[in-house]
């Protein structure tokens, strides 16, 4: 077990090839993601396992404790979560969960969100729970739709160039001057006016905005300046006559373009900036070379099902004892 995220016994380039190799190569899982997350969460115990065979890494599970459950890391913050490296090597898993009930104080049970079902984890979880004597729950889905780029352009009209985002920006460009920028190396100064926009956004309804707790904000600011350092961060301001009416914080990472924290100013409402937004976002995304889908990430939204060609699934997986734990 690796006492932390940023071990060295662990090099970069060692986590990478595991990223490399696994079913889920999502920026939940590099390193530099889950470090971000650790260092504006710091709950429970870190157990980072690292399984060798022969001397060479072939599975990690970024794991960590908190009142005797073990979680991914990353949870609370990732869409998607998974175990790094060749998931299919039941043996490995097995190790893996062995190790780190063992060093949870109380162990009551895993919970491990939000592992896409194309992901082969789900059969190795199972081989495991029965070498270990644990109960595999199936604790429930979330969506994730998506567009795929290839087949979108194939579409009849392709997401970006739906009737209802061309006539937005249509509109907003007729009435006055439109700018967007996509920055690749935002600065936490930058992302100041876009959380007081999702506060005001989000302040009369009854989902307040997360960026009203301080440690949010930091989480936030932590990611942008890895994902700046890494080159997967993309940080996109929507000016109408100067004013910022919309922003998004996402991802371009493993050919896939991720939707993942959007705003707007709620005074143009009217005016439709989020869609404005979201249709140069997925211009972008057929910009970047090497990028074949368009994520809106997990959430059942209805707007994302009017532009999505697919959907995928993530699920929750429980194992817990089978037989009581002894106290």
């Amino acid at each position: 077990m690796l006492p932390g995220l940023g071990d060295p016994s662990l090099p970069a380039a060692q986590w990478r090839a595991l990223l490399g190799r696994s079913d889920t190569r999502e920026v939940f899982l590099t390193r530099e993601w889950l470090d971000a997350w650790r260092r504006s969460h710091p709950r429970g115990r870190v157990l980072p396992v690292l399984v060798l065979r022969d001397g060479v890494p072939v599975l990690l599970a970024p794991f960590f404790a908190e009142e005797g459950m073990v979680f991914f890391c990353g949870v609370g913050g990732a869409d998607y979560l998974d175990l790094l490296g060749d998931v299919t090597d039941t043996g490995a898993v097995t190790t893996a969960l062995a190790t780190a009930r063992a060093a949870t104080a109380g162990f009551v049970g895993f919970r491990l969100h939000h592992v896409p079902d194309d992901s082969r984890t789900a059969d190795s979880l199972s081989g495991a729970a029965t070498v270990l004597g644990l109960d595999l729950v199936d604790e429930g889905t979330l969506a994730a739709p998506y567009v795929d780029l290839a087949a979108d352009a194939r579409s009849q009209r392709p997401a970006a160039h739906r009737r209802s985002l061309v006539r937005h920006e249509r509109g907003l460009r007729r009435d006055g001057e439109l700018s967007v920028v996509h920055d690749r190396t935002p600065t936490a100064i930058d992302l100041e006016p876009f959380f007081a926009q999702h506060v005001q956004r989000w302040a009369d309804t009854s989902y307040p905005s997360a960026f009203t707790a301080p440690g949010r904000r930091a989480f936030f600011r932590a990611v942008a300046a890895a994902g700046a350092a890494q080159g997967w961060v993309v940080f996109t301001t929507v000016r109408w006559n100067g004013t910022a009416v919309a922003f998004h914080l996402g991802f371009d990472f493993a050919g896939s373009l991720l939707w993942y924290k959007p705003s707007f100013d709620p005074a143009y409402a009217a005016r439709s900036p989020g869609e404005v937004l979201l249709r140069q976002l997925l211009l972008l995304a057929r910009e970047i070379p090497g990028c074949t889908r368009f994520d809106f990430g997990i959430g059942d939204e209805a707007y994302k099902y009017r532009f999505a060609t697919g959907v995928r699934t993530v699920r929750t997986w429980g194992l817990y004892p089978l037989e009581p734990v002894a106290r």
